[in-house]
């Protein structure tokens, strides 16, 4: 695995307690303001999309859901504590025949920006402008085309630092025989469809979703696309590894054919080997492969016992309990929907916990998205449930109330902003996990853009691997628990306002920061943490100059950095007080010059 520098303790996991009380929801859409019913006809394109991502930046979740009567898309506003304001009127957001939801960042902004597929209809792309106001850009952007569009995803696959668009389809649907297409952003406001130059088309598979992950970990995103109607003798899910932006088939020797009717993948490292394994829905036997650390899948699904033997659709690993191990929420058509309780490969095989936790929906669901929706450390769920009401499960699971979780927010420079495609390696609670931001997920689902893990009795992460794309990896450590933590690109450490350089002002902010020994810092002033060990020294200031007593900056020593060290009481050693031992540090720091 590219710039992967530690994998140990691989299988050390620690044992669900056979004591373990079931995880635990509520629904409370109607309670926290969300009021939307999905049609019936719905079905016909089997079933809209939604998303659970940050639109104004103000780092909580709020929702866009399709699918009602006439076609209206919603969208509502997050207050910081879950409860939701509509903010449709004004937004521009038009009614559509819509299928998929993906969001991302295509134009390098800074927010998030709405895709939407449409069912044989013009797809739509939405420029957002701040304060939930969006823009149609479609047609100049090249994205408009007419087909039986399904699950969309974005990556940057070619790692240009703009954001591209994988959107599928039910090739040959009502005789709309429009094949698969990626849209390769050109980094002023068009795509180009490159699909079949790089050989992704697909052909004319019916194809139901687009996956984007890293499948051998080598700092790139491989496309592994689900297809309707798989069988040994015609269709099957698709495997392509990427080599630098250029695709090539692999599912034979992945072993990736399926050969089901694949409705819904969901990703997750489940055996502690960092590498990701894929869950697929079925109408009869869903599958579950699992990654053998070298190149190729093999099937553990009766292992795990999470064959379901129902018409399944979205489908998502999420820890809910915070105890380390992934659990597995599955949409059914017509039966109630399963959660399956995470646990240690050696205890599988896995229960449903779904009746006991509340969440076995009954109905019809096509999608879910996953995100902690009123900011207290637990993973709550969007579940879309045809001719009825979007149903918000908030998660009061026991259990997590003696657990811990960290939660990351990847952040870039200039291009990728949010770091779409950014791997993380945790080591905590005896065992490594994997994890990776995405953008377009499930089945016609979105998500935001944190990643969170749950640590069990662990109050911080061991050891953490951010392994950016290009597989660049950045080693943080002692990372403390129960936070969201922005983690920034090394090009951005230090350098608050992104101008390239580090300067006075922020060599001081970075000095005012200063925790003292054995004290970690809180979220807010990650960007002064050069050396990721969570707390702000001398260390970090030295690494942010050319030299530590070089405290303006401008690359001399002189009288200029002794008048800042006074007049700012600079604590120089960081025991978190100024005094002689300070001033004494700092002399002999400036007398032995810059090198």
């Amino acid at each position: 695995m590219k710039g992967r520098s530690v994998i140990v303790c691989v299988g050390m996991a620690v044992a669900l307690s056979a004591t373990a009380a079931p995880l635990s929801f509520t629904e409370e859409a109607v309670a926290r303001g969300i009021n939307y019913v999905i049609a019936p006809s719905m079905a016909t394109q089997f079933g809209p999309g939604l998303g659970l991502l940050d639109f104004d930046g103000d780092d909580d979740l709020d929702i866009i859901l399709a699918g009602m009567v006439g076609g209206a898309l919603r969208i509502y506003e997050n207050d910081g504590a879950g409860n939701y304001t509509d903010r449709s009127i004004g937004s521009n957001l038009a009614a559509i025949a819509a299928s998929g939801v993906a969001c991302a960042d295509y134009d390098n902004d800074g927010d998030q920006d709405i895709f939407i597929s449409g069912w044989l209809s013009s797809s739509k792309l939405y420029r957002n402008d701040g304060n939930f106001v969006f823009t149609d850009v479609s047609a100049t952007a090249g994205v408009n085309q007419v087909s039986a569009a399904m699950g969309p995803s974005w990556s940057d696959y070619d790692q240009d630092g703009f954001m591209d668009l994988y959107v599928p389809t039910r090739s040959g649907t009502s005789g709309n025989w429009t094949a698969n297409m990626l849209f390769h952003n050109n980094g002023d406001g068009t795509f180009t469809d490159s699909a079949v130059a790089l050989n992704v088309d697909a052909e004319n598979d019916p194809t139901l979703l687009s996956s984007f992950f890293d499948f051998d970990r080598d700092g790139d995103d491989d496309i592994y696309l689900g297809t309707d109607k798989g069988t040994s003798l015609s269709w099957w899910n698709r495997l392509y590894r990427n080599d630098g932006g250029i695709f090539t088939e692999i599912t034979a020797s992945a072993n990736a054919f399926a050969y089901i009717d694949c409705m819904g993948i969901a990703v997750a490292d489940l055996n502690n080997d960092s590498f990701f394994d894929v869950y697929m829905t079925d109408g009869s036997r869903n599958v579950l492969y699992m990654h053998d650390g070298a190149s190729a899948y093999s099937d553990v699904t009766d292992a795990a016992g999470v064959t379901s033997g129902r018409i399944g659709w979205g489908t998502v690993f999420a820890d809910f309990d915070n105890d380390s191990f992934s659990d597995l929420y599955v949409c059914n058509m017509m039966t109630p929907n399963r959660l399956y309780r995470g646990e240690d490969i050696a205890d599988w095989p896995m229960t449903d916990d779904g009746p006991a936790a509340g969440v076995d929906v009954s109905g019809t669901s096509y999608a879910v998205a996953v995100g902690d929706v009123n900011n207290d450390g637990l993973l709550d769920m969007l579940v879309g449930n045809t001719s009825n009401t979007v149903k918000l499960f908030i998660n009061n699971s026991p259990d997590a109330a003696s657990n811990h979780m960290v939660r990351f927010k990847p952040i870039g420079d200039a291009g990728n902003i949010m770091c779409v495609g950014t791997c993380f390696n945790v080591f905590a609670n005896g065992k490594w996990q994997a994890g990776q931001a995405r953008s377009g997920v499930n089945y016609k689902a979105s998500e935001g853009r944190t990643v969170q893990f749950g640590l069990g009795a662990d109050t911080e992460a061991l050891m953490v691997e951010v392994v950016w794309p290009g597989g660049v990896v950045r080693q943080l450590t002692g990372v403390p628990a129960d936070r969201t933590w922005s983690i920034y690109n090394q090009s951005r450490l230090g350098d608050v306002n992104n101008d390239g350089t580090i300067d006075a002002a922020e060599i001081a902010a970075a000095t005012a920061a200063i925790t003292g020994p054995g004290i970690k810092i809180e979220p807010g002033v990650e960007i002064f943490d050069m050396d990721g060990d969570f707390d702000i020294d001398s260390e970090d200031i030295a690494a942010m100059t050319p030299c530590s007593a070089d405290l303006n900056g401008d690359g001399a020593l002189d009288f200029f950095d002794i008048a800042f060290f006074l007049s700012n009481a600079v604590d120089f050693n960081g025991d978190t007080g100024f005094d002689f031992f300070d001033i004494a540090s700092y002399l002999t720091a400036f007398g032995g010059g810059c090198p």
